[in-house]
């Protein structure tokens, strides 16, 4: 237990999804990771036992990791405990890169926690993110397609990260002979070209300051569903810089795209610190 740490009820370095026994304490209670360490610091994704009072009660499979994300919430239950035991828990520090453009496929991969960032820097310094992978997204899906094709992009944790590992060969194994794993893996290809083509369509025909607006206004959809049409704060989770590199431009063009809307009474913006005035404003130079 000495390469486990207790946080928040949950062990770290071992599957995640091990909780403390709640009815025993500290000292009475351990678990019992029954894992592979390996010489680069990941861990076979297993199952673990608890023990309780010298006594060792049935194993609790870490199959919720995997079981409630999109891709693999709803196939059976034997097929995701499949999928664990040939699995690997991985950790990423925060700016450590899982991989980069032009590095063969190595694995397909669930997050778990933390943030991983899909980008691009060309040689003049400018960035194009192209997604953020967060807990329960999925990569590697076009390894398993085309596993001779290497990467295309940079992937780098933007926090201390967590993810599963999966053998790809496993994955096209169980993909060319079970039909609702390979529904589902097409359902989750079809989301991420629909991403990648909004941002296409982004790119192509809106001005930069209109790009701003649609981000802001996307942004609002997905993280404040709730949120009413006027004096909405966002403390924003990126900087200026960070939110060019999403929609394709720099820093001082996304300044003053704020400037432009605090003088037009969408914002006012102090920072990270955003006070939207006008959602209805704000919708209509997003759609401009």
């Amino acid at each position: 237990m000495s390469r486990l740490k207790w946080r928040k009820g949950r062990i770290h370095g071992g599957p995640t999804g091990l909780r403390k026994w709640p009815d025993a304490s500290f000292s009475t209670t351990c678990w019992k990771a029954r894992m592979s360490w390996r010489s680069d610091g990941t861990t076979t994704h297993q199952s673990a036992v608890r023990n309780v009072g010298g006594k060792e009660l049935p194993q609790m499979h870490s199959t919720e990791s995997l079981g409630t994300t999109r891709l693999f919430k709803g196939l059976p239950e034997k097929l995701v405990t499949h999928f664990e035991n040939h699995s690997t828990f991985r950790r990423l520090d925060e700016g450590e890169y899982y991989f980069k453009a032009g590095d063969a496929p190595r694995a397909f991969a669930v997050v778990v926690s933390g943030q991983l960032k899909l980008h691009r820097t060309n040689k003049a310094g400018k960035e194009q993110v192209f997604a953020y992978a967060q807990a329960g997204d999925v990569i590697g899906l076009g390894a398993l397609t085309d596993p001779y094709r290497a990467c295309v992009m940079d992937c780098v944790a933007r926090a201390a990260t967590e993810i599963i590992e999966i053998d790809i060969n496993v994955m096209r194994e169980k993909m060319h002979s079970d039909a609702t794993l390979a529904n589902a893996i097409i359902s989750e290809l079809s989301r991420q070209l629909s991403t990648m083509t909004h941002l296409v369509d982004q790119l192509s025909l809106k001005d930069a300051h209109n790009r701003l607006a649609l981000w802001l206004e996307s942004w609002l959809v997905k993280n404040m569903p709730d949120a009413g049409d006027k004096d909405v704060l966002i403390v924003l989770p990126y900087t200026q810089s960070e939110v060019a590199a999403q929609i394709g431009t720099v820093r001082e063009v996304v300044s003053r795209g704020f400037s432009r809307m605090e003088k037009e009474g969408i914002l006012k913006a102090s920072g990270k610190r955003v006070t939207v005035i006008s959602r209805a404003k704000l919708r209509e130079m997003a759609n401009g």
